[in-house]
């Protein structure tokens, strides 16, 4: 058991460890699936501006909060402008699903071993997470959507991108961003963490163009809603 962010989450017992693509490889691999390095970047560049912004006058949770937003934000409209994805929020999470094929990609804030190759486990999620992201690890679909009901294909191969659902994992350090695209080996819904990954895409170091005052939520936070029903 190791305590991760005040939660005590068991290390993942894979057999094997997960397929790594390296930072030099990853963007012929995530084209497989339609994704551009540069628009995650993009998107990874908006949320550092605009949790840049967040002062200590603001609330404790608002630097962690306006990254992942503008992160989400950014990245789900560079997306949709290629009409080969699609937003999709169920549960109110926010997704975006490539059309006509089983891939799905979310967006979370990860622990320090994000984006590190060598790292015998990789990241966990930065804060727990809960009923909803579990039902996207484990295919289990809330509602049926038309997009659900639409035919799916997909390459076979070893050398394409296995289906299922994604995230990009981004962790803010002293210098930078360090992220990776990954999909989950499987999730541990009573510790709300990832047991472990099938494939990890590690992304390019990304580093802020010009010097500024550093964003008060290095160490890499996101948000966790927990979505009651009032009567």
């Amino acid at each position: 058991m190791t305590d991760k962010g005040g939660l005590l989450v068991t290390e993942p017992a894979q057999q094997y460890g997960p397929v790594i693509i390296r930072p030099e490889d990853a963007p012929d691999y995530l084209r497989k699936m339609d994704l551009d390095v540069t628009d995650i970047a993009a998107a990874l560049e908006a949320g550092e501006i605009m949790a840049g912004n967040i002062t200590r006058h603001h609330p404790t949770i608002a630097p962690g909060l306006t990254r992942w937003i503008h992160v989400v934000g950014a990245l789900r409209e560079k997306l949709a402008s290629t009409h080969r994805w699609i937003g999709v929020d169920p549960q109110n999470r926010p997704v975006s699903r490539r059309i006509g094929h089983s891939y799905t990609l979310s967006t979370l804030g990860g622990t320090e071993a994000t984006g590190v190759i060598d790292h015998p486990f990789g990241p966990f999620a930065a804060r727990r997470k809960g009923k909803a992201t579990a039902e996207a690890v484990h295919g289990i679909e809330p509602l049926i959507t038309v997009e659900a009901l639409r035919p799916v294909s997909h390459p076979t191969g070893s050398d394409f991108p296995p289906p299922g659902p994604w995230f990009l994992v981004y962790h803010r350090t002293d210098e930078g961003v360090r992220s990776e695209v990954s999909l989950p080996l499987g999730f541990d819904e009573d510790a709300g963490q990832f047991t472990g990954w099938k494939v990890r895409v590690v992304l390019d170091f990304w580093k802020p163009q010009t010097a500024g005052e550093q964003p008060l939520d290095i160490g890499g936070q996101d948000v966790d809603f927990r979505v009651v029903e009032v009567a």
